[in-house]
């Protein structure tokens, strides 16, 4: 008797854990959330709780668009009554949270747009009934300068993530159609700062597709001063996506419209190099000096692509180019040298060595003047950078050996010796 009391007592937990499984599943009403959300925001208080239930609530598969155009419209509401909270915060002078103050705007226009899409979502029977249109059009434009302020607000604290929201809201409503026509939005006067503070978050949140969204327009809106380095954010993005072709067209582009500024051609430089197209890297050098014939740095990449050329009289003539504008370009005074000592080494491997012959006394002489020409270069470069042997350590070694300079040999053999027994 006692054991089949006990099996009837399982029994019925077991049925009763059913029925409360079987009621857990079945979800809250639609009309019940929102009521609830409703009461949160009469109330204000528990508005957070009640947007994350109806967040939960968009999940359902057979909610019309109706009801998903209301649960964003009543989102939108909550964050505006927590706004409000520290709204009066701030007018009362007392403490309050700025982050959830900007943050509760942002969501609240965010939640807007959201609803206004499925607001003009057709419905079963095909037709477009919005009832929500001018509340949503209110909120965006209300709130749109503290959607800017906001953005401001953590860029000053350099939180780039956080910024980016903003700014992209900012931008992108514009292209809704809930605001598309607006006509009183044709004379805003900080977007173009907001599609460089866009560009700047992105870039910095290391986001280079959002970057590259709102740079053209940022560089368009910006001042001329601060162009080149928006450019070079352009090519910067394109390299860590690893589009080469739009990274060239960059490069190209920095080059064509901002000369003065030496990172595009620096680089394109340092790839036509990797890729031994020298005649590329002159044709762009020529091009540039076409425009600014001042500018050290062009003659420069002349020199290096004779010298990688083996076109030795050409790259000392560049060499001295453009140490006619810079007088102390330590690569360029090492591509001298470099060009003059390869000159002085071909012709004594070519030189006769007949003590009978008179073109050997001539080719004698002709090979120590010109080592005694490469000298020079290689004793400015080390008396310029003293500290840095490997520039001209092992050119001046064979230098001397070859003029016989037996004291200064002696000496670089020592340096030589050091640098290739230091660790």
């Amino acid at each position: 008797m006692r054991i089949l009391v006990i099996v009837i007592m399982f029994a019925f937990a077991l049925a009763m854990q059913g029925q409360e499984k079987k009621k857990a599943d079945v979800p809250t009403p639609v009309k019940t959330l929102l009521r609830d959300a409703r009461a949160a925001i009469k109330n204000n208080r528990d508005q957070a709780k009640n947007e994350s239930n109806l967040q939960k609530a968009l999940s359902r598969t057979d909610l019309t668009m109706e009801e998903r155009a209301e649960i964003r419209y009543t989102q939108s509401l909550l964050n505006l009554s927590m706004n409000d909270a520290e709204n009066v915060k701030a007018y009362l002078k007392q403490k309050y949270d700025t982050a959830s103050f900007f943050n509760t705007l942002l969501k609240a226009s965010q939640y807007a747009l959201m609803c206004d899409s499925a607001d003009i979502a057709p419905n079963e029977k095909g037709k477009v009934k919005p009832r929500f249109r001018e509340k949503n059009r209110a909120v965006l434009l209300t709130y749109r300068p503290n959607i800017y302020a906001g953005g401001r607000f953590y860029l000053r604290k350099n939180d780039f993530k956080a910024a980016l929201p903003f700014f992209t809201l900012y931008i992108d409503m514009l292209d809704e159609p809930l605001l598309k026509d607006d006509v009183s939005l044709l004379g805003d006067t900080i977007l173009k700062r907001s599609y460089f503070y866009a560009t700047l978050a992105a870039y910095n949140n290391k986001m280079p597709e959002v970057a590259l969204k709102y740079i053209d327009s940022a560089i368009e809106g910006s001042e001329q001063e601060r162009r080149p380095s928006l450019q070079e954010y352009k090519v910067r993005c394109y390299l860590a996506l690893g589009d080469s072709v739009n990274w060239l067209d960059a490069l190209y582009d920095g080059c064509e419209y901002y000369p003065q500024h030496d990172y595009f051609f620096t680089n394109l430089v340092e790839n036509f190099v990797e890729k031994k197209q020298y005649d590329y890297g002159l044709e762009l050098a020529d091009t540039m000096l076409s425009r600014v014939q001042d500018i050290p740095l062009y003659w420069y990449a002349k020199s290096l692509m004779y010298l990688h050329k083996e076109d030795w009289t050409k790259c000392v003539e560049m060499s001295d180019s453009t140490l006619r504008r810079d007088s102390v370009h330590v690569n360029a005074l090492r591509n001298k040298g470099v060009s003059l000592l390869n000159q002085a080494m071909e012709y004594a491997e070519n030189a006769s060595y007949d003590k009978k012959s008179a073109k050997s006394r001539r080719d004698r002489r002709v090979v120590q003047e010109m080592f005694q020409r490469a000298l020079g270069p290689f004793e400015r470069l080390r008396g310029m950078a003293p500290d840095k042997s490997s520039l001209w350590a092992a050119p001046l070694y064979r230098i001397y050996l070859n003029l016989n300079m037996g004291k200064e040999f002696e000496e670089i053999e020592g340096i030589l010796r050091k640098d290739t027994s230091s660790p």
